[in-house]
């Protein structure tokens, strides 16, 4: 995601966010990228107040975007983190137009086959 063009003005998937916070899960926890869930809670992996703090900054910072803690506190998983953070995106982009929806899947439009 990081490029030389402003971040607000670059298209990120969901699967981007994602596996940027995956991959600041798997370096906070000490754990292989393969062993974390994209489906399960952010408290099974023992993110509290404190973690959830950190890593909305550092995945703020990466995306472009000021990323509210309670954002990783409210959403459980992974998958829904990548969908707020891609939505919060989208509203600050000049001109934005949200488009088709992404499918998680894949990253291709929901409405075309992949």
């Amino acid at each position: 995601m990081e490029s030389s063009a402003p971040a607000a003005q670059v298209a990120v998937t969901e699967r981007q966010v994602g596996d940027h916070l995956v991959q600041l899960l798997s370096e906070l926890l000490e754990l292989e990228r393969h062993l974390i869930d994209r489906e399960v809670p952010l408290s099974a992996y023992g993110i509290d107040s404190m973690t959830s703090t950190w890593l909305s900054g550092e995945l703020g910072r990466r995306c472009g975007v000021e990323i509210d803690r309670a954002v990783l506190l409210d959403r459980p998983s992974v998958a829904e983190v990548a969908e707020d953070v891609v939505a919060a995106l989208n509203r600050t982009r000049p001109g934005a137009n949200p488009g088709p929806k992404v499918s998680k899947e894949t990253d291709a439009p929901a409405d075309q086959p992949s």
